[in-house]
């Protein structure tokens, strides 16, 4: 596989640590030469100086010969017209990364196939939708969907206390007695554990579960958080994330507060808003938080454009005793050491939301959805299980899977069921596994099909006419 990257910041750098580590041939674009002299040295890939809209610049890369063209450079028109370039070079798929249109409602397919964009992501909206998830469930510090959205991967932190605090993996599952759900993933000091049965469960561990959407309020009131949304909101920045997470917000929470220092922008958002509580104070402010009342906040969001302020002012708001404090960080490195000690609850980085959302759609056919763990080897992948697959028919405990390979879920037709050691899989079943990356060739060989190209072509246009002759 051949990709060419334009734009070598943090969230193309994040999907070229990735794909390197896969062996994908990456060429990267960029107007900086000494962030590619960087990356050069630490992934040995091929870059190119220049604009990712100039003709020559994209015959220096190659682009002709892609397979996939990504356009993440911090400009919107920049993105869009190399797209629409990398398209009349015959690139077969193009992704671009735009912040000034919604994603997911501002532009149609057809006017995406016109500009030559497969698909486009807005960072400040998939920020913005993360969020929303985390206010709706206080109590989850990572909030995941698979499986067509029937299917969670959740992240709880396991405080002194907690009923998992000293126990196995077995007995949570013998003890919780909870349809559809188990320990899936174990982080533990910057390490991440695909646990067996008699694993230990220690305190200040964060732990994954996969869960039936349907479970997690049970999941939640048995590890002994509440399982009601917060009610009481507070937003401090009212740039493009801070507005469309208010905006997402007021729809279906009572009390929403946006605190914004600009007073220029306060005015805007009043118009904006309909529902949100538009405040002109400083989120960095002990006094100006406390005035505002959030010691009775059930959750507490600073998204500013400044770190050090999103870092204090969660801090301060933890202090004054929100319920839940959550930091927006652009540099992914700092999330592991602020929610390590304790001081802020929740750490993220839109970037990384962004380039773990490309990824997704970056693999090959074979995959649905795809989700990489930071700093970590493990990996979710959400897979059809192909006809003529060797695992087809065949028991989970016949397959020799490797150490570390877990089945989270399966989907057959309507039902959704965890599978065990005697239950076997069949050709269209849709599973969710994790898995060590270096076990990938074998999933490839075990879920895909052995079929030729050609023969699985013809099968899947017999298919196509036996439906249409169909009644």
């Amino acid at each position: 596989m051949r990709v060419v990257i334009a734009g070598a910041g943090e969230v193309g750098y994040q999907i070229m640590g990735a794909l390197y580590r896969e062996g994908v041939d990456i060429v990267v674009i960029d107007n900086n030469p000494d962030i590619l002299e960087l990356l050069r040295e630490e992934f040995n890939v091929t870059t190119i100086e220049g604009s990712a809209t100039d003709a020559d610049t994209l015959d220096k890369a190659g682009v002709g010969s892609a397979d996939l063209f990504l356009a993440v450079t911090n400009f919107d028109e920049t993105n869009i017209i190399a797209c629409l370039m990398a398209s009349e070079a015959g690139v077969p798929k193009k992704i671009a990364r735009v912040k000034t249109i919604d994603s997911g409602q501002g532009v149609s397919v057809s006017e995406r196939a016109h500009l030559g964009i497969d698909l486009m992501i807005n960072p400040y909206e998939v920020a913005a939708e993360h969020l929303a998830h985390l206010v709706e469930h206080p109590q989850v510090t990572d909030f995941n969907q698979f499986l067509s959205q029937r299917v969670l991967l959740v992240r709880f932190l396991i405080k002194a206390g907690n009923p998992l605090a000293g126990t196995t993996v077995f007995s949570f599952g013998q003890n919780a007695h909870i349809p559809h759900t188990l320990v899936a993933l174990i982080q533990r000091e910057g390490h991440s554990i695909i646990p067996d049965a008699e694993h230990v469960i220690q305190v200040m561990d964060q732990v994954y579960f996969f869960c039936e959407r349907e479970q997690l309020a049970r999941l939640s009131h048995y590890l002994g958080f509440s399982t009601k949304p917060s009610k009481r909101v507070f937003i401090n920045g009212g740039g493009r994330i801070g507005y469309s997470l208010a905006r997402r917000l007021e729809k279906h929470t009572s009390d929403v507060r946006l605190m914004e220092i600009s007073q220029e922008k306060c005015d805007n958002l009043s118009q904006l808003l309909e529902r949100t509580l538009v405040l002109h104070a400083d989120g960095a402010d002990a006094r100006a938080l406390r005035s505002e009342g959030v010691d009775h906040a059930d959750t507490f969001l600073s998204v500013t454009n400044q770190d050090p302020v999103n870092v204090i002012s969660s801090m301060l708001a933890k202090q004054i005793g929100a319920r839940q404090a959550v930091a927006l960080v652009k540099q992914p490195e700092f999330i592991p050491i602020l929610m390590n000690r304790c001081l802020v609850d929740i750490a993220f980085s839109p970037r990384l939301l962004t380039a773990r959302k490309l990824l997704r759609f970056v693999r090959g056919e074979d995959l649905q959805a795809y989700y990489a763990f930071p700093q970590s080897d493990v990996e979710l992948l959400e897979m059809e299980i192909a006809p003529g697959a060797p695992c087809d028919r065949k028991s989970l405990a016949s397959l020799n899977l490797p150490k570390g390979f877990l089945i989270g879920a399966v989907i057959r037709g309507d039902s959704i069921f965890i599978p065990r050691g005697q239950d076997a899989l069949l050709a269209h079943d849709r599973v969710l596994l994790l898995q060590q990356r270096r076990n990938r060739r074998v999933t490839h060989e075990l879920f895909t099909s052995r079929t030729a190209p050609g023969v699985k072509q013809a099968q899947a246009n017999a298919h196509s006419a036996a439906g249409a002759a169909a009644p």
